[in-house]
Parts: structure tokens; C-alpha cells; sequence
């Protein structure tokens, strides 16, 4: 039976001639948008400010270089995949793959750019990377067997899958062999990791994991390309990645057969800046907003979610809120935000985290795990002072908020732009160039720097 790296690298080794269909394509774009216009969203972000301050920028013209997506600096490709990471994972609301339990987009995407500038590649073949590298995060937490494993034992999901995932995305942008990409993705399986205490202390290193596990999966991948060997069974051997990260005997049988580039299509999008772990409790909030639910006539609040959703560290967390992360994790917070703004911005973790009104509803808040009611479901049930209860539940809201359309993807893009100082409708326009036939043939760096030249 061959190991998992090997299978991994027969995967990789032949991805640019496989055939991408259209809709996982479009899905490709619509998520790096959703990673760019975050990122930029995040440019005066104390964390993102930081991380790119530790980079060394180099003279305008040096070759093998990468931009940052803050600034326009130029960077080793290297540290452009630590600030572009930090910086898209700043805001706590990138893409998710609820399988894995990760935010591929603040993984997979920086390290994916930062090798195809360097390797003056197109627009399409840093998409095929990215499909690459979501591809195999979901495959790692495949049916959450793994990631489960990972969460128990005090492990982060996004950090531990992130480096081999990005290393994976690499290894396409690279051309590599099957043979190389498979040590790409062993030397990222050894080098990888990250634990949970940030986002249960509301610290902020947590931004800092996945910056790093970019880095690392492009360095992982550069390494296999100049020869570097991996071992051959660092994902599943007696001391590989399963038996010391995951505390697993034996390969999981989810692990048999290989990614699929289809799951992109499965990949959300956060609407709201909290933890996606609160997403369904704060749709279903939201529909209570947009029914012009008085807060003040609020006695209780009753909010069903899925079992191990409130059992990860910081959900059920209720104050005092000192931390903008602490605010960011509660779900009582996320869902007493909704029900009184009607959205959840990430500045309101700075700015609302004492409000008297928000407090009241968090205070009157109880959170029911529930394991039948699925990832993707919640319900918010509302007991008003005149003894009537209100329900909400997730199904009322469009799915097309999280999942993304074509349309929304670029309304949301522009908006971000916008708020960064672009001409309404530039955002929008550009994107539509990079959806339309031969949009994918620009150079990545191009489309970085027109979508750079539209906010700066």
C-alpha cells in the first residue's frame, strides 16, 4: 500500500493537465477575491502591520520577488507568504472548510501567489494551485476524522493542515514531479503544528499560525524542488504527522482514496467577522434583525448549534470582554451583535465589546448543543418580555451568503475596495475581467498589481 505522501505526490505530480471544470474554476476565483479583499480590509490591522514590519522589502525591480498585499512592498517570496498570510487570516473571517476545520484562504492562497510571481506565472496556473492546495486540507480532514483528533489533543487545525496544504499548492505552481511534490508535502507534514491557547485566551498569535504555515509550505515546497528528500512516510508512518499530532495508530480509511478538486464548491465564505463556528447562530440571528425584532423586548435567548461547535475553545465563552478576539470566538456575542447592529464587523469587537445592550443580550443568552442539527444549521429562539417566542433558524437565509455566487463574490470584492479607498465599481469591473474568457492568461503579478493600482 503506498504511503500517503506518495499518494499526495501522484496527485499533485500530474495536476496541470487535469481537467478543472468551470464552476470549480470560477469557485477558485471567487475564494482568492474573497482572500484578496480581506487582506486589503485588514491593512491597519496591528498584527498584519507587525508581520509586515519584520519583513525586509527589496529594491523595486529585483527579480524573484512577491508582492504584500498591504503595502505593494516588494518581498522574498518567502516572507511575502508570512505577511499576506497573517494578513488575509487577520479579521478572523476567511474562507472555511468545515471538514478540516480550516480557513484554506489565509494558507494556501499567500504561499500559491507568492511562487507564481516569482515564477512570472498566469492568473490560471496560480488557480490550479489553489484548487491543488484546498483540495488536499480538505482531503486531511476528510469527514473531520482527523481534524477531531487534532482539536482534542489541543491542536489547531488550520496551522497543522495548513503547511502541507500550502506546500501541496506549491508544488503545483512549481511544476513538480510526482516524486518532488510528495516530499513537498512530507518535509511540510514535519514541520508543521500550532495549538489552540491563542483563540481560547483571545490572544493574537493565532493570526500569526497561518502566516507561518504558508511560509512553510512554500519553503517546504522550494526545498523539494532543489532536491530535498522527505521522509517517505511523514504523514502516516510510526512517528509521522497522525501518530504524534493526532494520536492515531493507523491510517484513517477516509484517507484511501485521493483529494478532490471538486470540494471547492463546499468551500464558505464568511459573511460576518467571527468565529465560523458561530456562523449558523448568527444567520439565523440575522433573519431575527431583518423582521424588526425589538432587542429591548427581549427576555431570553435561546440559541440551539451544533454539539462539538460549543465545545471548541472560546464559544461559550460570555464575558468580561477585555480582548477583541474574546469577542470575535463567544457565540452569546455574535448572536446578541446581530440581533441589535444586524451584522457583525470586526471593529465591533473593539467598539461594542462594553455596549450596555449587547451585554444585556449576552447575559440572557443560553447556548443547547445540539448533534443532529448539522454544521450548517442553527436555531435562535427568542422569549419576549410578553411571553410569545420567536424562532429563526439558519434555512431562512440565503445560502448563496456564505457559499458565494458569482455576483455576490464581486459585490463583496468591490465593497472591500471601496472602503479602501477605490472607485465604486472598479472592484467589480476588474473582477469581471478576471472571470471572463482568457482573464486567467494575465500573470498573476499583473492582476495583483491592477487590483493593487485600484486602492492604493
Amino acid at each position: 500500500m503506498a504511503s500517503a505522501g506518495n499518494m499526495i505526490g501522484a496527485y499533485l505530480g500530474d495536476f496541470a493537465a487535469r481537467e478543472i471544470a468551470p464552476p470549480v474554476r470560477d469557485k477558485a476565483l471567487m475564494c482568492l477575491l474573497d482572500t484578496l479583499g480581506l487582506a486589503v480590509s485588514a491593512r491597519d490591522e496591528p498584527t498584519a502591520r507587525a508581520a509586515l514590519a519584520r519583513s525586509r522589502p527589496l529594491p523595486e525591480g529585483s527579480p524573484d520577488t512577491a508582492g504584500a498585499w498591504i503595502s505593494g512592498a516588494r518581498l522574498s517570496p518567502s516572507e511575502a507568504a508570512f505577511a499576506n498570510g497573517v494578513a488575509a487570516h487577520a479579521h478572523f473571517q476567511d474562507d472555511t472548510d468545515m471538514p478540516s476545520w480550516t480557513h484554506p484562504g489565509s494558507l494556501v492562497p499567500p504561499a500559491v501567489l507568492a511562487l507564481a510571481e516569482r515564477e512570472g506565472a498566469s492568473l490560471e496556473t496560480a488557480l490550479r494551485g489553489l484548487i491543488a492546495g484546498y483540495s488536499v486540507i480538505n482531503w486531511l480532514g476528510r469527514d473531520e476524522v482527523v481534524a477531531r483528533r487534532l482539536i482534542a489533543r489541543g491542536f489547531r487545525t488550520s496551522p497543522s493542515f495548513g503547511t502541507i496544504a500550502a506546500a501541496a499548492g506549491a508544488a503545483v505552481v512549481l511544476g513538480l514531479d510526482a516524486a518532488q511534490a510528495a516530499s513537498a508535502v512530507s518535509i511540510a507534514a514535519s514541520t508543521t503544528g500550532g495549538t489552540l491557547e491563542p483563540v481560547r485566551a483571545g490572544a493574537d498569535e493565532w493570526r500569526v499560525q497561518n502566516g507561518r504555515a504558508a511560509q512553510g509550505g512554500l519553503i517546504a515546497a522550494l526545498l523539494a524542488q532543489a532536491g530535498v528528500q522527505g521522509a517517505p512516510e511523514a504523514l502516516d508512518g510510526p512517528r509521522g504527522f497522525l501518530a504524534t499530532l493526532a494520536g492515531m495508530d493507523a491510517r484513517p480509511d477516509v484517507w484511501e482514496s485521493p483529494p478532490d478538486p471538486a470540494i471547492m464548491l463546499e468551500i464558505l465564505c464568511k459573511p460576518y467577522a467571527t468565529l465560523g463556528d458561530n456562523m449558523p447562530a448568527a444567520m439565523a440571528a440575522q433573519k431575527h434583525f431583518q423582521d424588526g425584532v425589538d432587542p429591548g423586548a427581549i427576555e431570553a435567548i435561546e440559541v440551539t448549534l451544533w454539539k462539538p461547535f460549543t465545545e471548541y475553545p472560546g464559544t461559550n465563552y460570555k464575558g468580561p470582554f477585555e480582548r477583541l478576539v474574546q469577542c470575535q470566538a463567544s457565540t452569546a456575542f455574535a448572536v446578541a451583535t446581530m440581533l441589535t447592529q444586524g451584522d457583525i464587523t470586526y471593529e465591533m469587537g473593539n467598539s461594542l465589546r462594553a455596549d450596555p445592550a449587547i451585554l444585556n443580550l449576552v447575559a440572557r443568552t443560553t447556548v443547547i448543543p445540539d448533534d443532529p442539527i448539522g454544521p450548517l444549521d442553527a436555531r435562535v429562539v427568542l422569549v419576549m418580555k410578553d411571553g410569545s417566542r420567536r424562532k429563526a433558524v439558519t434555512a431562512d437565509v440565503p445560502r448563496e451568503l456564505i457559499f458565494l455566487t458569482r455576483d455576490r463574490a464581486l459585490s463583496v470584492f468591490d465593497a472591500r475596495l471601496a472602503a479602501a479607498g477605490a472607485a465604486p465599481g472598479a472592484g467589480r469591473a476588474l473582477g469581471e475581467t478576471l472571470f471572463a474568457e482568457g482573464g486567467g492568461d494575465l500573470p498573476a503579478s499583473a492582476a495583483l498589481a491592477a487590483i493593487r493600482g485600484l486602492w492604493a
